[in-house]
């Protein structure tokens, strides 16, 4: 078992303070018969003997009393706090009122880890509240993002299985082009909830490792994102010369750089510049940037916390608020690290490093 340096402090001191004590309780109740028998020379008359143990007993159980109340007074202040902690109130440092007692000192380690733990108490339920005021609105948001392709779905399947309207094979073909993105992007969206789950429980992210050459895997992310419907005639710019390999997942790195660079596109104005650069130093560092409308402290502070969505739940973001979460789990998993920076109206820039 360790020994816990602070509590060996607060027994030693204990035992010093006990000791003192004892050696006090001596000397009181050895001062009557010391004046008697050095000073008096008496030693037989049963009266003045009779006094002495009088005095003695009534002085004896008069500092047991003390005693008790030196040790026992701060105790009850103690018991007090645990239990407004018990209850949910929480209190600050008060080193002035901690010590309005001398034994109060005896119990100083006490009183800090006491003050500590509220403090961190306090900040744990201002998370919780707002993870939980973030699990709502993401909630409430998903459900409209879930609803919008089922929506899709089961409209255009009613009109081509209507029998009150003959359809085109060109208008069939849209209707079921339609169909097929409305259902792709609603698997995507249960896959980000399943993500969501096994991060819940723990179970961590796995994945297969493979050769990869970085620098066409993200020529080829930047392709599908140019061609995606929510490009809004942004440019795009790739900086660094292959090949570049890093053992790795597929899948699950495509994942990772196509939602940095959906969210580029999604969240910023029409003709945004966005830079991808793959520069091989030390460690491998993949780095986009953008020339858009940036983030605010508090918006960089919550971006890669689950269910934080950076706009209202209004905005047709299509996304889980999920999706930056996700990014650093991936990256995590692969053992790199992803740094941000942003101003408002400045851009942002999110640096990934990865180990060779």
């Amino acid at each position: 078992m360790k020994v816990n340096l602070e509590n060996s402090k607060l027994v030693v001191r204990f035992t010093l303070n006990f000791i003192l004590h004892q050696i006090l309780l001596f000397l009181s109740v050895s001062l009557p018969a010391i004046f008697y028998i050095v000073v008096l020379k008496e030693t037989t008359i049963p009266a003045v003997i009779n006094l002495t143990t009088g005095f003695i007993l009534i002085a004896y159980i008069l500092y047991c009393l003390f005693y008790g109340f030196y040790v026992a007074r701060p105790m009850f202040d103690i018991i007090s706090k645990i239990q407004k902690l018990a209850s949910g109130s929480y209190f600050k440092s008060d080193k002035k009122r901690r010590f309005n007692f001398a034994s109060g000192r005896l119990y100083r380690e006490v009183y800090t880890n006491l003050e500590s733990l509220s403090v961190t108490l306090q900040e744990n339920e201002s998370k919780r509240k707002e993870f939980e005021q973030l699990r709502q609105e993401w909630a409430a948001g998903v459900t409209h993002d879930l609803k919008t392709p089922l929506s899709y779905i089961s409209g255009y399947t009613n009109m081509l299985l209507s029998s009150e309207y003959k359809w085109s094979e060109e208008e069939e073909r849209e209707f079921l082009q339609l169909i097929k993105e409305k259902s792709a992007h609603l698997e995507e969206l249960i896959n980000d909830l399943g993500i969501a789950f096994r991060m819940d429980q723990s179970i961590g992210m796995k994945y297969v490792s493979q050769k990869i050459e970085l620098v066409e895997l993200l020529r080829r992310v930047i392709a599908e994102v140019v061609n995606m419907p929510s490009n809004k005639g942004n440019s795009f710019e790739i900086l660094g010369e292959g090949p570049i390999y890093f053992n790795g997942d597929l899948h699950l790195l495509k994942r990772a750089f196509t939602n940095l660079i959906v969210n580029a596109v999604v969240h910023n104005p029409p003709g945004t510049k966005i830079t991808v650069s793959i520069r091989k130093k030390p460690q491998l560092e993949v780095e986009i940037k953008d020339n858009g409308k940036g983030m605010d402290e508090d918006t960089i502070k919550h971006l890669f916390d689950r269910y934080y969505r950076g706009t209202s739940t209004e905005a047709p973001t299509g996304g889980t608020g999920l999706g930056m979460a996700i990014v650093k789990q991936i990256i995590t998993a692969h053992q790199g690290t992803i740094e941000v920076a942003s101003k408002v109206e400045k851009g942002t820039s999110i640096l990934i490093k990865l180990p060779i």
